[in-house]
């Protein structure tokens, strides 16, 4: 069953739609062909603004296979690298507020936030902004 993540500018996105574009970033990456999948146009259409990219990046790339690759491979670099990226702040957020560095936790999430352009990775670093003042329950 698939999950609806983010309804953002390219329409509803499933959790099935990030792990189509995972894959086919992995196998891309591993040497494999593009497939020739009639579906495919309109992916690609529906996640590339759920990664910061416009849809007229995206509707240029389709007109041919190797730069419908290369939009595929840049979903796939922008999701890897934002997944790492908020593992690091939400990480680093913690051990300041676990040490009593409340604004320092702050602090972190805010810069990341200002540099994010991922729209499901921004809904998550500001819940973890809207609760770094709560107490823990440790």
């Amino acid at each position: 069953m698939a999950v609806r993540h983010v309804r953002a500018r390219g329409g509803a996105v499933t959790s099935d739609d990030w792990r189509k574009v995972i894959d086919l970033g992995l196998a891309l990456a591993n040497g494999a062909e593009l497939p020739q999948d009639p579906e495919l146009p309109a992916l690609l259409r529906r996640m590339a603004p759920q990664v910061g990219m416009t849809r007229a990046d995206a509707e240029s790339a389709l007109g041919s296979a190797p730069d419908t690759a290369a939009l595929v491979k840049e979903i796939h670099r922008r999701t890897r690298e934002g997944t790492y990226r908020l593992g690091r702040t939400f990480g680093a957020s913690d051990l300041l507020k676990e040490s009593g560095d409340r604004a320092g936790a702050r602090k972190v999430l805010e810069d990341a936030m200002a540099a994010e352009v991922v729209p499901l990775y921004r809904a998550q670093l500001q819940a973890y902004l809207d609760h770094v003042d709560d107490l823990d329950d440790t």
